[in-house]
């Protein structure tokens, strides 16, 4: 790779710098941009070619619809470019070189200046996304940037590959923001503390944000946070330290002298590193301790320390992020994985020994440790038949699916290296790894053959290139156990209990043993390959169950024996439900049990027979049915629903294609008797992404003590391809009967009428659109914490029109709706809308004021969405 030189020459404690890359940068409040003045030294051996990175983001997505666009899009524009003597070179724009780009992002994303000069001044503003995106953004009080806002030399040979260079920087004071520079300043510049893949930029507003700063062992700490999160400024400066220390010990020491962590205003609960500086969700200042403080700090330094590893492997270690990324993202997990069992002594997912009631029902609902996290990816990569390897290029991986490869079977590749050679030869290793290789972008070929001096060949083919899922087995044939390893070469761990004692072992072959001789056999036990299907791992078989108190043991690898009960009122009767259920996770579900119903005096009115039965061999078919046999009488019932979805890779305008759905056939039912049962077929078509349309049609059959009712039902609903905030969508409403079994408010509350004509009366036929008038958001990056429990980010505001025709009479409706978004642990986001409305009926000359938790389709669909 071309690389470009530096030299620093220390003399009697006075530091020099000479950069190949010179900065100076006015920020631009009022455009949302950065103004830059960029003076570049070229070595001999490179040429003019500019990425301008800024402009890969610049265009419109032909290929989706405006509903999951940026509102704005970042780009850079160049203005000027001299020699060094500030005469004009000739420029002009040219695609982007890379073929895994599409051909709507190439345009000017390279600038080439037509000269034989090595010294280029160029004059560039670089504009910020607003608010949309936790990256490359500007809010109403940081800018933030990480990589490419200014022109970089660029190798062509490479599809997304940031070379390392030198920098300096300088900047023009600015009344209200102040820069966060990483680098080493002398006088009025920074300089980079070595090569950087790009050197950030984030401006802070003075009265907003705060810094906290300590001193470790090797280096200076910032946490730049908003007013008012100095405790989680504290909490999370005990985690960086901490990580850092770590990962300085099992890599070696980093280059920088200084550690920036800054809390990004964009919801959720992720990191973004880049040169001497990582950026944070705001999930972590802002609500990571409602309901429970405390609860998520592993997360947090899982996080954290994920982030840290990349200034050794990402950065440090620069990658092609288009054709290499799991050198970066891989080792990173790894690093932060291991952290943890450093840390903790194990990989817990949060705070199990919090003392707090509400802990024990947290553990009923999150996943309790990383293992068992990423599990869940590489299971996914069988149920939905994804085969790609971990060194797969970006274009050839499913869009949804990239991180499951990337991070979580990267990752585990990574540990059955571990488990092969042991945890610290490894970290030396990658010590190594990251000694040879820092400040250089090494090739994929180059990454195998270092690691290949330490690990054969044929192993590291299968964990990284061998695009095969792996499902190693146990089958016992006679008086013989085998381990089969699919034919795979993977390092995998044996556990081994004979009545001599507990044997592990790590093996590339299959093994046979003696029937006789073994009480158990389980392979990885720990959860390090990444084998995709995990029930057949052990002998025998494990079971876990609610009632044995083995919940420790992951779904995936136990079948499970639960028992369920559910409890009810339903008119003023008690009605009870229990079930002891047979489980293989996710693919089906047997229980059996009974049911019993009781009077408010409880007297047993009924107890019966009640099974149930779910089959879901893949994530597109679905079949659950319910059954119940009254012990008192002959009532019997059969119910359920039969679920299908066509799979289909869709065009999103990425890298890659996203493996998804667009049609869905779905059939509930439900039989009593021949003279009692009904039926109700549903189609669902989606394509949002593409076309911004969705369609549902149902038809209702009903059979009623021989009295048959039929009914239909369709719902569309459409968005403009346009990022207007007015006419941005409409939804449609047909309903049809013979009887009257229609109520067009059905789900609205009078707020002026305890018996309201408008809102309990029937109808036959219902023929509405509803147009929305106008959609606004109030893009608050502020969120405000309500006792604790939950916190309020940004409001939508919607103005909807509505016109619908019932038996031939008008009803006219306007509705005005408020979404807040409602933030909840983990910084889980709950879409609410509260609906205010006003309707009139001319024929009866009625009006009415409603209120109701829910809304039009396109309404609600927009809110999901967002």
């Amino acid at each position: 790779m071309k690389k470009i030189g530096i030299f620093i020459f220390v003399l009697l404690s006075i530091i020099s710098y000479t950069a190949n890359y010179d900065l100076n940068v006015t920020l631009i409040e009022n455009e949302k941009a950065i103004l830059g003045y960029l003076t570049v030294t070229l070595e001999e051996n490179e040429e003019p070619y500019f990425a301008l990175f800024p402009n890969l983001d610049s265009h419109d997505n032909p290929y989706i619809n405006a509903l999951f666009e940026q509102k704005n899009n970042n780009k850079i524009e160049i203005l000027k470019v001299t020699d060094k003597n500030n005469n004009k070179l000739n420029f002009s724009y040219l695609d982007y070189h890379s073929n895994k780009f599409r051909e709507y992002q190439k345009k000017n994303g390279i600038l080439y200046v037509d000269t034989n000069e090595k010294i280029i001044k160029i004059t560039f503003k670089t504009y910020f996304y607003n608010k949309n995106s936790p990256d490359n953004v500007d809010f109403d009080d940081i800018y933030i940037w990480r990589f490419g806002w200014y022109p970089i030399i660029i190798n062509r040979n490479t599809d997304y590959s940031l070379p390392h260079h030198n920098v300096s920087i300088s900047y023009e004071k600015n009344d209200n923001f102040i820069p966060i520079i990483f680098g080493k300043q002398n006088g009025e510049k920074y300089h980079s503390e070595g090569k950087y893949v790009s050197m950030p930029i984030v401006f802070v507003k003075k009265d907003s944000y705060l810094t906290l700063t300590l001193e470790s062992k090797d280096y200076n700490l910032n946490i730049w946070y908003r007013k008012g999160q100095e405790q989680r400024a504290a909490i999370m400066a005990t985690q960086v330290i901490k990580a850092l220390e770590l990962h300085t010990k099992d890599f070696g020491k980093l280059k920088y002298s200084n550690i920036n962590v800054i809390q990004d205003p964009y919801p959720g609960m992720y990191g973004m590193a880049a040169d001497g500086m990582f950026l944070l969700g705001d999930g972590f200042f802002t609500t990571a301790d409602l309901l429970l403080p405390g609860l998520l700090e592993p997360m947090t330094f899982y996080v954290v320390s994920h982030e840290l590893a990349h200034m050794w492997f990402g950065i440090g270690v620069g990658v092609d992020f288009a054709k290499n990324n799991f050198m970066s993202e891989s080792l990173a997990d790894y690093a932060a994985h291991i952290s943890m069992y450093e840390k903790y002594g194990d990989d817990r997912l949060y705070n199990i020994y919090l003392p707090d009631i509400l802990t024990e029902s947290f553990s009923d609902i999150l996943v309790k440790n990383f293992s068992d996290l990423d599990q869940n990816g590489i299971f996914n990569l069988n149920y939905y038949n994804i085969k790609n390897s971990v060194s797969d290029d970006i274009d050839e991986i499913p869009a949804n699916f990239a991180s499951y490869i990337y991070y979580n079977k990267g990752k585990r590749a990574m540990f059955s290296i571990e488990d092969y050679i042991g945890r610290e030869k490894l970290k030396n290793i990658l010590s190594e790894y990251y000694y040879n290789y820092n400040e250089k972008n090494p090739s994929e070929k180059e990454f195998f053959d270092f690691m290949s001096n330490y690990i054969d060949s044929q192993i590291l083919n299968d964990l990284f290139i061998n695009n095969n899922n792996y499902d190693p087995f146990i089958s016992v044939n006679k008086d013989k156990i085998v381990v089969d390893l699919n034919n795979m070469k993977i390092p995998t761990k044996i556990r081994v209990l004979t009545e001599d004692g507990t044997k592990e072992f790590v093996t590339i072959e299959n093994v046979e043993f003696n029937k006789e001789d073994v009480i158990t056999i389980d392979i990885d036990p720990e959860m390090h390959t990444f084998d995709v299907e995990r029930h057949n791992n052990h002998y025998p078989i494990l079971l876990k169950s609610n009632l044995l108190l083995n919940d420790d043991i992951s779904k995936f690898d136990a079948y499970e024996i639960n028992f369920k009960t559910n409890f009810e009122i339903i008119n003023n009767l008690y009605q009870n439900s229990s079930l002891l259920s047979f489980e293989k996770y996710p693919y089906y579900t047997l229980g059996l049990g009974y049911y019993s119903l009781y009077t408010d005096n409880l007297n047993m009115l009924d107890l019966g027979l009640n099974t149930n039965i779910s089959y879901n061999p893949n994530p597109w078919f679905n079949l659950n049915l319910n059954y119940s046999k009254s012990f008192f009488n002959s009532d019997q019932t059969l119910s359920g629903q039969l679920k299908y979805s066509i799979p289909k890779y869709i065009d999103i305008g990425s890298y890659s294609n996203a493996l998804a759905y667009s049609t869905t056939f779905i059939l509930n039912g439900e039989y009593i008797d021949l003279n009692n049962y009904y039926l109700n077929p549903i189609i669902i078509y989606e394509n949002l992404y593409n076309l911004g349309l969705y369609f549902s049609g149902s038809y209702y059959l009903y059979n009623l003590n021989n009295s048959i009712l039929n009914a239909y039902a369709a719902d569309i609903a459409y968005f403009f391809d346009n990022h207007l905030p007015i006419l941005n969508s409409f939804s449609i409403e047909i309903r049809y009967a013979k009887e009257e079994v229609f109520n067009p408010l059905f789900d609205k509350i009078s707020l002026i009428y305890d018996y309201d004509p408008i809102i309990m009366d029937q109808y036959k036929e219902v023929y509405g659109i509803n147009l929305d008038l106008f959609n606004y958001s109030d893009n608050s990056d502020s969120r405000l914490n309500v006792f604790n429990i939950l916190s309020i980010g940004d409001i939508d505001y919607t103005l909807n029109a509505i016109y619908k025709l019932i038996d031939y009479d008008n009803l006219f409706g306007l509705t005005f709706v408020i979404s807040p978004e409602i933030y909840f642990v983990t910084d889980q986001n709950i879409p609410i809308d509260f609906e205010f409305g006003t309707y009139y009926l001319p024929s009866k000359d009625l009006y009415t004021f409603t209120f109701s938790l829910s809304t039009t389709l396109d309404t609600t669909i927009r809110d999901i969405i967002k």
